[in-house]
C-alpha cells in the first residue's frame, strides 16, 4: 500500500423492501480490509443519513462497531437537523469506542454566522467529550458559505477535540487554508475526483464513497505520484474521473451507490430522493463496473496509452 490514508464513505445497506439490513455489514467491512482501506466512514452522505431514522442510524453505528476487523477505522458522522438526535448519536459513538465523529454543518438554512456554526459544533463535542471530531465541509449539499478555514480557527480555539475536517470541496487554495488554520489537525481530502491534485497539495489522507472499489487504484496513483510519474498519476486515476462524469449524468449518489454495489456487497437500492434509479442509470451502473473490472475505458486525455507515442 501507499502512504495514502483511506477511509471509504460506506453505503447504508437496504434489504429489497427498503429497510436497513445490517447482515451485510460484515461483508463491508471485510471487502474494505482487504482492499487497501483504513477505516470507515458511516452514516455520511454515501450513507444517506438525511433519509434515516436515529434508530437506522443507531443500529447501523453498532453493527460497524460489531464487524470492523482488529486495527480497522471507524468514524461516524453524527451530524443533522435535530440537536436531541445529534447529541444521543454523538453519546453512542463515544459510547461505542470509534476513532473520530463527524459533523457536517448547519444545514436547510444554514447558520448566519461562523460563531453560530462553532456554537453547533461545540454542541457536537460536548456528547463525547473525550473522542476526537472532525468537521465536515461538503457546501454542494449543506449549502454553506463560511469559509471553512475561519470555521476551523474558531473551533480549534473553542473545542480542545477537533482534531480533523473531511474537506468535499474543489476549492484548493481553500483546502491548503484549512490545512493551515491550525496545529495538528487531519485534513481528509474528500472529492475523489481530484485526488492526483490533493496530492499535489500535499493531501495525506482521503474520505470517499469511491474508495469502496477503488481503494487498490488510489494507492497506485499516490505511489507513482511519490515517485515524480505525474502523467502516470493521472492516467491511473482516469477511473475516478470517469466515474465523476457518470454519476454526473445518472443520478449522483443513488448512481455511485448502485456503481459499488457492483463493485462489492450489495447494500441495495438508494432510498428517495436519491433513488430507485430507472433501469436506465441501473444499467449504466452496471456496464460501467463491467468496463473497470476489465480495464476497457476510453483513453484519458493525456493520450491513447503510453505505448501509442
Amino acid at each position: 500500500m501507499s502512504r495514502l490514508e483511506i477511509w471509504a464513505a460506506t453505503p447504508a445497506p437496504f434489504d429489497a423492501q427498503g429497510q436497513v439490513d445490517v447482515s451485510v455489514i460484515a461483508a463491508q467491512a471485510a471487502h474494505l480490509a482487504s482492499t487497501g482501506v483504513h477505516g470507515a466512514f458511516v452514516n455520511g452522505t454515501t450513507g444517506e443519513f438525511p433519509a434515516l431514522s436515529t434508530a437506522e442510524r443507531m443500529a447501523i453505528a453498532e453493527a460497524w462497531a460489531r464487524a470492523r476487523p482488529a486495527g480497522f477505522g471507524l468514524a461516524l458522522h453524527v451530524g443533522g437537523t435535530d440537536p436531541d438526535q445529534v447529541r444521543q448519536l454523538a453519546a453512542q459513538a463515544e459510547a461505542l469506542g470509534v476513532d473520530f465523529i463527524a459533523a457536517v454543518a448547519p444545514y436547510f438554512g444554514q447558520a448566519p454566522t461562523v460563531d453560530l456554526v462553532v456554537g453547533y459544533l461545540t454542541m457536537v463535542a460536548a456528547s463525547a467529550p473525550t473522542t476526537p471530531l472532525c468537521y465536515y465541509h461538503i457546501p454542494s449539499m449543506t449549502g454553506s458559505t463560511h469559509a471553512p478555514s475561519a470555521i476551523v480557527a474558531a473551533a480549534a480555539a473553542a473545542i480542545p477535540t477537533l482534531a480533523s475536517v473531511k474537506f468535499t470541496d474543489g476549492d484548493l487554495i481553500e483546502y491548503d487554508r484549512v490545512r493551515e488554520a491550525a496545529d495538528g489537525l487531519t485534513v481528509y481530502f474528500g472529492r475523489d475526483e481530484l485526488l492526483p491534485a490533493a496530492l499535489s497539495f500535499g493531501a495525506l489522507a482521503v474520505i470517499g464513497s469511491l474508495y469502496n472499489g477503488l481503494a487498490p487504484i488510489a494507492h497506485q496513483v499516490t505511489d507513482a505520484h511519490d515517485r515524480g510519474e505525474y502523467e502516470l498519476a493521472f492516467d491511473l486515476h482516469r477511473p475516478f474521473r470517469e466515474i465523476a462524469d457518470a454519476a454526473g449524468r445518472h443520478g449522483g449518489v443513488g448512481f455511485i451507490k448502485e456503481l459499488m454495489n457492483e463493485l462489492g456487497p450489495d447494500a441495495g437500492r438508494p432510498r428517495t430522493p436519491w433513488g430507485p434509479l430507472p433501469p436506465a442509470d441501473r444499467a449504466a451502473a452496471a456496464d460501467l463496473a463491467t468496463r473497470l473490472r476489465s480495464h476497457e475505458l476510453p483513453p484519458s486525455r493525456t493520450g491513447a496509452g503510453r505505448g501509442s507515442r
